[in-house]
């Protein structure tokens, strides 16, 4: 049995996820992390961890994987500073392959 999320794990899943984007596009010093897209953040229930689900361009998918593993601390240390949380979760960037497989059946269904 899945269990539901609570509303406050629900609302810092989206503070974070909204903290990410704006490092990503205004302090990331690093161009090639400009194409990151966060589509979602789980959070565990004791805030110890987080998945953050992104998506890039299939052909850049190799180096981004490397660069937000580098940069996962720099996020981490910039989420402690912004969000007002006793433990600040460790982040795991996942790659989610959800978003291009469904342009990729859009393409396909275009050409019918």
């Amino acid at each position: 049995m899945v269990e539901q999320p609570s509303y406050r794990v629900e609302r810092i899943n989206e503070l974070i996820r909204r903290e990410l984007v704006m490092l990503l596009r205004q302090e990331t010093k690093d161009p090639r992390l400009q194409v990151v897209r966060i589509t979602d953040v789980l959070a565990s229930r004791d805030l110890s961890s987080a998945k953050v689900f992104y998506t890039v361009p299939e052909e850049q998918k190799d180096m981004v994987v490397a660069l937000l593993k580098k940069a996962s601390g720099f996020f981490r240390s910039r989420l402690s500073k912004t969000l007002d949380l006793r433990h600040t979760p460790e982040l795991k960037f996942i790659y989610d392959s959800a978003p291009n497989t469904g342009a990729r059946i859009d393409d396909l269904l275009a050409k019918l």
